[in-house]
């Protein structure tokens, strides 16, 4: 359990890192983004260090980081599938469902007025000289079947109830077609050029990382070459167009070379952040 939740705390500092490395690399503030997405300064400072837990809750929390993300021209829904893996999601309390008890009540009305009424005749009975037919004319005695009757003919299934309850057989003999959509991306993938292999004009870059941390670089074509968060130890070897501007987080946690020559990261990192240009 408790590796369990060192690991939520993890994904969400890197969720936060991932954003505030997104606005630094476009030179923004904090109060400019606070402005522009409507949230105050409080807010985004708790969303940058991943503490989500001060947000009003995990609704807002979500929509806050989808807002941020979409600002940044970072994945939105992969930020946001993260953040589901340490933020728990909002339990709605069971509706209560209110129980209408007046037609029970007026059920027992009827039924108990009719034994009344029989109580009293039975006792005008037992008076002296009260046997006159008038007083047997005056029971209403056609009252009791009419309310056995409904609930008697209730219980009776009727033909039309039957057929309703059978389903359709058809939709079970349509077959559901295949989709082979594997072959093209694996294609794609076995024909894409080694990023190794250098080609005259261009720059080498090899990244690794030791923890996860969110990686920009882009080349002097303005082609991003990698804009993604990077799971622990994953590496990666780019080429293109120099020079080269580089945004790394959590960058104490990163090893860069450049053309085969390894870079100095220390004395770039603010804060968690290291920002560099390679020529």
């Amino acid at each position: 359990m408790e590796a369990d939740n060192q690991q939520q705390d993890s994904t969400a500092v890197a969720i936060g890192q991932e954003l505030r490395a997104a606005r630094e690399g476009k030179g923004l503030s904090i109060g400019e983004v606070a402005d522009r997405l409507k949230l105050s300064v409080k807010q985004l400072n708790a969303i940058e260090r991943g503490d989500f837990a001060s947000l009003p809750g995990a609704t807002f929390a979500r929509g806050f980081v989808r807002s941020y993300a979409r600002y940044m021209e970072v994945d939105a829904d992969a930020l946001v599938a993260r953040l589901d893996q340490c933020v728990p999601l909002d339990t709605p309390p069971a509706a209560l469902v209110p129980v209408n008890e007046e037609p029970a009540k007026a059920s027992l009305a009827l039924p108990l007025s009719l034994g009344a009424l029989l109580v009293i005749a039975g006792g005008w009975f037992l008076l002296p000289g009260a046997a006159e037919p008038e007083v047997q004319s005056s029971v209403p005695l056609a009252l009791v079947p009419t309310v056995a009757d409904p609930d008697a003919s209730a219980m009776q299934p009727t033909t039309s109830d039957v057929v309703a309850v059978t389903p359709p057989l058809v939709a079970a003999s349509a077959p559901q077609p295949a989709a082979p959509a594997v072959t093209a991306p694996v294609a794609v993938a076995a024909s894409a050029p080694s990023a190794a292999a250098p080609v005259a004009g261009q720059g080498r870059i090899e990244l690794r990382v030791r923890q996860e941390a969110w990686v920009s670089i882009t080349d002097a074509d303005g082609k991003k070459l990698v804009y993604a968060t990077l799971a622990a130890n994953d590496s990666r070897q780019l080429q293109g167009r120099p020079p080269f501007r580089v945004v790394i987080g959590n960058a104490a946690n990163a090893e860069l070379a450049y053309n085969g020559q390894p870079v100095d990261l220390a004395g770039k990192i603010r804060g968690t952040t290291a920002k560099l240009e390679l020529n």
